[in-house]
C-alpha cells in the first residue's frame, strides 16, 4: 500500500496495486534520460497548450522505477492507458507529494 507521508501514490497496473513515487533516485534517471533538470521538465507542464504526451510517459516512467526498477517507457505508456484519463491528477499528486513543505505537508 502506497504512504503518501512518503510521496508515494497508488495505482493499478496490470491488475496489481503498485506504488508510483518521484523520489531522488529516479529524479536522476528523469534528468539522464531528458537532459533536463528537474524543475526544467516539470515547467514544460506548466502550459497545457505546449504538453506532449511523450512528456507524460517519461514522467511515469521515473514514478514507476521505484516500485519496478526495470520498467520500460512502453510499460509506462501502457500504465496511462490503464488510468484512464486520471493520468494528469496522478501525475500532479505525485509532484507535489515528492516536493513537500517545510511543515511536511504537500506543496502547492
Amino acid at each position: 500500500m502506497a504512504n503518501k507521508v512518503r510521496g508515494e501514490i497508488s495505482a493499478k497496473f496490470d491488475g496489481k496495486e503498485m506504488k508510483l513515487v518521484l523520489s531522488t533516485n529516479s529524479i536522476c534517471d528523469l534528468e539522464e534520460k531528458t537532459g533536463l533538470g528537474i524543475q526544467d521538465f516539470l515547467d514544460r507542464f506548466k502550459d497545457t497548450s505546449k504538453l506532449n504526451m511523450s512528456d507524460t510517459r517519461l514522467m511515469f516512467w521515473a514514478l514507476m522505477l521505484e516500485d519496478r526498477e526495470n520498467a520500460t517507457i512502453k510499460d509506462a505508456g501502457r500504465l496511462i492507458d490503464q488510468l484512464k484519463g486520471r493520468e494528469h491528477s496522478i501525475m500532479t499528486e505525485a509532484v507535489l507529494a515528492a516536493f513537500p513543505d517545510a511543515e511536511g505537508e504537500p506543496g502547492k
